[in-house]
């Protein structure tokens, strides 16, 4: 009798007996099962899918039902079942908001916030539209505030401004003109002014975003003109930005006379706002800035001789800022470069 090597002598009774475990149609349970609309789940043994129902009506019931005694996952199946069977269902748009609170409850605020917007996008007409809107501006602000995005649903990991952007703007485009909207336009704003913290999901997370920043306040300052709340807010907003843009990044006469006009607009527009004396100081502090900036122009002017150049950049120090150090360097600078502006003049003449 010829020798079988260990290894061989077990290798087929090993492959009969998966064979037969296999093709044995109740030796072998599947907790896992996929189903349409629904995805994979998991069903235990002992009656896994007792909440499964044969229509839309009692389907929705045990949703409710669950929801009310706090059974988040019973009541999340139940309602998606409802809205994956049934779509058009005159059940369906409770099911969808109960599948949305139920994502909700779960901890899953992203999802949550993407099943109300297919509410209001599937059902407009059979929803509480502000209610609605409420709920998912409490979702995004609390993104706004720090709260991080989670990793496969289950592991809070970053922070991302962009996505709490994308949230609060889905907000103002499904309804405008909704009670939350014109604060929510502020929040873009707010976010793109936030600082960075933690772990970011792009690099471009890990900067502010003044530009965007004050399109987003000027944009609310706009389009809600008759809130003189918010449009005086927006406003107000848009010059801080435009200001602590001047400051962050290397220094900008363009973005400064920008700030200057936006405080000065907001004065103009609501001369009787808390806020007024503190618009006026921010004012003169950057004109005290612009004074600086002309400053180091007229010294590089006068340097390279062109002294009617210099004396023009001196003369806006001691119309910027008057009363201050820089105008009183200022103003001896143009004493001192008037004779010599004389003394060309003079000599221009001579030679003509």
């Amino acid at each position: 009798m010829p020798y079988s090597p260990p290894m061989q002598r077990w290798t087929c009774p090993l492959l009969l007996a998966a064979v037969v475990f296999l093709s044995w149609p109740n030796s072998s349970p599947a907790p896992i099962i996929f189903r349409r609309g629904e995805g994979w789940s998991y069903e235990s043994l002992s009656g896994g899918d007792g909440w499964r129902r044969a229509n839309a009506k009692d389907q929705l019931a045990v949703s409710r039902n669950a929801f009310a005694a706090e059974d988040w996952k019973i009541a999340f199946k139940a309602a998606r079942r409802t809205v994956a069977d049934w779509p058009l269902s005159d059940h369906a748009s409770e099911a969808q908001l109960l599948l949305a609170q139920s994502y909700e409850k779960r901890g899953d605020d992203q999802k949550a916030f993407a099943e109300y917007q297919n509410l209001l996008r599937l059902y407009p007409q059979n929803v509480d539209f502000e209610d609605v809107q409420a709920r998912q501006f409490a979702i995004a602000t609390r993104y706004l505030n720090g709260q991080r995005f989670k990793l496969w649903s289950r592991i809070p990991f970053y922070k991302s401004m962009s996505k709490t952007v994308a949230m609060f703007q889905d907000i103002v485009s499904s309804g405008p003109f909704s009670s939350v909207a014109p604060k929510a336009q502020m929040n873009i704003g707010q976010a793109w002014v936030n600082k960075a913290g933690g772990f970011q999901f792009s690099e471009s997370e890990k900067h502010k975003n003044y530009r965007l920043a004050v399109l987003a306040f000027e944009k609310a300052a706009d389009r809600y003109h008759d809130r003189p709340d918010i449009a005086s807010e927006g406003l107000f907003a848009a010059g801080s930005a435009y200001q602590q843009q001047s400051l962050d990044a290397e220094y900008d006469q363009g973005v400064t006379h920008k700030a200057i006009d936006a405080f000065s607009d907001f004065i103009a527009l609501y001369p009787n706002d808390e806020r007024v004396p503190q618009a006026r100081e921010k004012i003169k502090t950057m004109k005290v800035e612009q004074a600086l900036g002309n400053m180091k122009i007229a010294g590089y002017y006068e340097k390279l001789g062109k002294l009617a150049g210099a004396k023009n950049y001196y003369n806006e120090v001691k119309e910027l800022a008057p009363g201050t150090e820089n105008a009183a360097i200022a103003l001896q600078k143009i004493a001192e470069l008037q004779p010599r502006l004389d003394a060309q003049k003079t000599s221009g003449a001579k030679s003509k």
